[in-house]
């Protein structure tokens, strides 16, 4: 069958493309249904729906290609952000209202975030777009920013609504206990919680139930969550620290996990039928998504404690922490970094009511923050500084990725002899974590220099730091074949 080559492009990551040959001869389906189905095979991105031309125009089903068109781009409907024609270019960048900021000098921001984040700023209604020095590409959008604009775009705010870190009081556990002793009792934290899941959660207000409650709450999940005791390594606001009854060389535990399914499952019920919704203020399916949104944070504030709890009863088994409904936690804070929340801000001189998404982004209004390192790094705990507005009131939510994913998979083979160092890190801790490929996804090597993380935010006069955290215990998972 004649053909000719054609290279498809996807707009939200445009160092991923593959070339093709087009049949010339009549198909079954039309030429765009026919790219965007190689495209959905070829990039494994099923919500492919739009196919642009050179320049942003779209190519409809009963169009055919002009023999001069070597390149697509295809999307899940978010605007075109490949080149542009020099006829449009300055009318273009003149219609592009929101201003891109990204406050990082010392850490590196990876073009391809850029651009997701300039995309960002030429939805519909944003304000303004700001990447954190954790900025790092997303599947779609941004990881490390935060949006302000008229209206709410659930897919900025992402699948996993309400993740978050939280920090829990440790001290009563002895620090001369070895890491590989603490870790040795943490086990059964990946199987389904044997307690009253619906009565845990109505102590959160939270009386609706979901396929997720009994198989997810209280477990980890996968990616970059994590449950970590850690130890204070040093104090660098010593009246800050007291003030949460934090102490030197006293152990704590930080839970970094959100909504484990419902979160995503909300989001795919708002988008359904449409791949990238704008709910403007004056919708009358906001309130009925700000109820689901709102929902899913409870769910992750609950999940978080029950972690936390589950953990507890390991390291003091049958000790104070028996109870399972109303249990001592001993939290100290709970911040959650992938929301949207109502804000007042002055937008072109003028005061005014806007949405503000935080995509892995901690807020700056709340008090003391968490930002965590790799699990082989110090993590670090914050407190905002600065009036707000050049932050869109947000921080750094924690290192953020330097590599991707893939890229890990694609490093030279690890010897015998240093495999041990996916387990045991520079700092000696102890990492539990038994699937080989969270191991090389989640090493070290693959996230920015936390230090560098926070001395951009110091630079930039929105955070200072308050303490130190030296990782001792990282859990990933530990039971094999539980279904993450």
């Amino acid at each position: 069958m004649p053909s000719r080559a054609l290279t498809i492009i996807l707009n939200a990551n445009q160092s991923t493309k593959t070339v093709v040959l087009v049949p010339t001869s009549s198909t079954n389906l039309s030429t765009k249904d026919w790219i965007l189905k190689e495209a959905r095979n070829k990039f494994r991105v099923r919500a492919l729906s739009r196919v642009h031309l050179y320049g942003g125009s779209e190519f409809g089903p009963d169009k055919a290609l002009d023999d001069n068109t070597r390149e697509v781009w295809v999307s899940k409907g978010e605007p075109y952000c490949g080149p542009v024609l020099e006829s449009h270019a300055e009318s273009s960048t003149q219609a592009q209202r929101a201003e891109v900021r990204v406050l990082a000098e010392k850490s590196f921001i990876d073009d391809k975030a850029i651009a997701q984040l300039k995309m960002v700023s030429e939805l519909p209604g944003v304000r303004l777009a700001v990447g954190m020095p954790d900025l790092h590409p997303g599947n779609r959008f941004p990881i490390g920013c935060a949006i302000v604009a008229d209206g709410v775009w659930p897919a900025l705010i992402g699948s996993d609504i309400g993740c978050g870190i939280a920090l829990y009081n440790l001290s009563a556990i002895p620090t001369r206990l070895s890491p590989q002793k603490l870790a040795s009792h943490l086990k059964g934290l990946d199987s389904p919680w044997e307690g009253d899941v619906h009565a845990w959660l109505a102590r959160y207000g939270i009386e609706r139930k979901s396929e997720f409650d009994l198989p997810a709450l209280g477990t980890v999940g996968a990616g970059n969550h994590f449950a970590e005791i850690c130890r204070i390594e040093s104090i660098r606001d010593a009246a800050s620290c007291a003030s949460l009854g934090l102490e030197e060389n006293k152990l704590y535990l930080l839970v970094h996990t959100g909504s484990r399914g419902l979160g995503a499952q909300i989001l795919e019920t708002q988008t359904k039928g449409a791949s990238n919704p704008h709910i403007t203020s004056d919708s009358p399916l906001l309130e009925s998504y700000l109820a689901e949104h709102d929902y899913a944070v409870r769910w992750a504030v609950a999940n978080r404690d029950l972690v936390a709890h589950r953990i507890k009863q390991c390291l003091f088994p049958g000790a104070e922490n028996s109870s399972e409904i109303a249990p001592d936690l001993g939290k100290i804070l709970d911040i959650t970094h992938n929301s949207v929340v109502k804000s007042k801000m002055e937008v072109e001189g003028v005061a005014r009511d806007v949405w503000i998404h935080r995509k892995g982004a901690a807020p700056s209004d709340v008090g003391i923050v968490p930002c965590p390192g790799s699990r082989g790094d110090f993590s670090w705990l914050l407190i905002p500084t600065g009036d707000g507005v050049n932050n869109a009131h947000s921080l750094a939510h924690g290192a953020g990725r330097l590599h991707p994913r893939a890229a890990m998979h694609s490093k030279q083979p690890l010897k015998a002899s240093s495999k041990t160092s996916l387990l045991t890190t520079s700092l000696g801790s102890e990492v539990v974590c038994t699937d080989p490929t969270l191991q090389l996804e989640e090493q070290p090597d693959a996230y920015k220099s936390c230090q560098g993380v926070v001395d951009d935010m110091e630079h930039c006069g929105i955070a200072r730091g308050v303490a130190v955290l030296r990782p001792v215990v990282t859990y990933k998972i530990r039971e094999a074949g539980i279904k993450r």
